[in-house]
């Protein structure tokens, strides 16, 4: 049955035109409904997307976001991106017109269950392996959200429903804030450190918001908690639905948890799913993943076999720490992905050899003294780059040599640069993406494509790959 909103009807603005919002104006126009869509940035960023608008009759206005457009609007619909404190959210609610995120939007249209996972950390590579040991058991599932397809775009597709169809939305704390009825049948909360504090001002009030996953759930859902975290922990009081947790440091019932180097599950009975070094994907950070992500299975009633064997081939996530290539002894990652330092200190982590990194770009008011051992300990050199180049200069280079970069080409060079056989040059930037890339993906994509030049530059030799 389809979800609706009771007032999903009539004129949209649509604020925002990056995945989400385009997804969300698609969708809405398939419905036949009248779409507008507005972006502060200026047209020439659209110019590869205007053609689509004209074809299904959206109207745009690109390069500002005046109060003009709400004017016979009875819904205005955010992309992630906005703050719902922006001045032209705030005059839409003076004027009693609805608002509501392409999340809230998304899911009254959604036509089979879902599956949500939030958190700081693991969100991405946790939503994907979901999905792939739903589908090992049989499951139509897709991951959707912030991993790729907005789940407005997910709907919009998925046509013939069943009770094997689901799926597996990643959500952040921006999605969260404008939720009105959404509901999971199974929600996940990784993890929480500082993050969007630039945003949400507060760990309390980013807390809060990550809670809201399962707001609306009830005794017949499930929510899975990381039992070692203590921001995330009180969650267990505060839910309706079943709690399951997962555990890196001890047993947990019902759960899953780590010990002797395996993975267990421990429900109606206590069962041995697979060995750690049948993990595919490097860092212990991946097989709290691993965790999360087979207790969505096991609420979805997959068994314990069909679990382990999805896990056993997960090939890992794009961005996140992705191997990108080996030139003379010189190992690439990708770890794009990694936009706060949390998800840095997983990244230097993971490896036992030298590292070159290269970090920054948008700062999110982060603390960089918090991984002064990390750096000290783990990294050989460091390229900095961005606008939050300054302040990670400052904070690292008495601890390690560094030197700036004014794009990723040229921080991809200067880190070859210094870099011998049995190094691993690192992107982590530890920031957000948006100070000079759309996003986290974009960059990712440049650094590997700059690395794909650096070898044909130097004539990679035989023997030697590139992902």
């Amino acid at each position: 049955m389809v979800r609706r909103a009771k007032n999903v009807k009539g004129n949209y603005l649509i604020f925002g035109a990056a995945r989400s919002g385009l997804a969300a104006a698609r969708l809405l126009r398939t419905h036949g409904f009248d779409v507008t869509l507005i972006d502060e940035k200026p047209a020439s960023a659209f110019e590869q997307v205007i053609p689509e608008l004209k074809s299904l009759g959206i109207l745009w206005h690109f390069g500002n976001a005046a109060e003009e457009y709400l004017r016979g609007k009875n819904v205005i619909v955010l992309s992630p991106g906005v703050p719902v404190t922006h001045p032209l959210v705030s005059a839409a609610q003076r004027l009693g017109i609805k608002v509501m995120g392409e999340l809230e939007l998304g899911y009254q249209y959604a036509k089979c269950r879902i599956a949500a996972i939030t958190g700081t950390n693991g969100k991405s590579t946790t939503t994907h392996l979901a999905a792939a040991i739903l589908k090992t058991s049989g499951y139509d599932s897709r991951a959707v959200g912030n991993v790729g397809s907005a789940l407005c775009g997910a709907v919009g597709n998925h046509s013939s429903p069943s009770q094997r169809d689901c799926l597996v939305v990643e959500v952040s704390s921006f999605q969260l804030e404008t939720i009105k009825e959404f509901h999971p049948r199974v929600a996940v909360l990784m993890n929480l450190t500082p993050d969007h504090l630039d945003r949400h001002g507060s760990m309390e009030v980013y807390r809060d918001l990550k809670y809201r996953i399962t707001e609306n759930q009830t005794s017949d859902d499930f929510m899975i908690i990381n039992a070692d975290d203590q921001w995330c922990l009180p969650l267990k009081d505060r839910t309706q639905a079943h709690v399951l947790f997962f555990s890196l440091q001890r047993e947990v019932s019902p759960g899953a948890y780590l010990k002797d180097d395996a993975v267990w599950l421990e429900m109606d009975n206590r069962v041995r799913v697979l060995e750690r070094s049948e993990i595919p994907i490097p860092g212990l950070h991946n097989v709290q993943n691993v965790l999360a992500a087979s207790l969505v299975g096991v609420a979805f009633g997959v068994a314990p076999d069909a679990i382990a064997q999805a896990v056993k081939v997960f090939p890992g996530v794009e961005h996140r720490i992705e191997f990108s290539g080996r030139l003379r002894g010189i190992e690439f990652y990708n770890d794009s992905k990694a936009t706060n330092l949390d998800s840095m200190e997983k990244a230097l982590l993971s490896f036992n050899r030298p590292i070159i990194l290269i970090a920054g770009g948008r700062d999110k008011k982060s603390d960089y003294a918090t991984l002064n051992h990390l750096i000290s300990g783990s990294v050989k050199h460091l390229i900095v780059m961005g606008e939050a180049a300054p302040l990670i200069r400052r904070a690292w280079k008495a601890l390690v040599p560094t030197e700036n970069a004014l794009d990723m080409r040229e921080a991809v060079h200067k880190a070859h640069a210094v870099a011998a056989s049995g190094d691993v040059i690192l992107l982590s930037p530890g920031c957000s993406s948006f100070d000079a890339f759309r996003d986290y993906e974009e960059r990712g994509r440049i650094f590997k494509s700059e690395v794909r030049s650096l070898m044909s530059e130097m004539g990679n030799g035989k023997g030697e790959s590139l992902s």
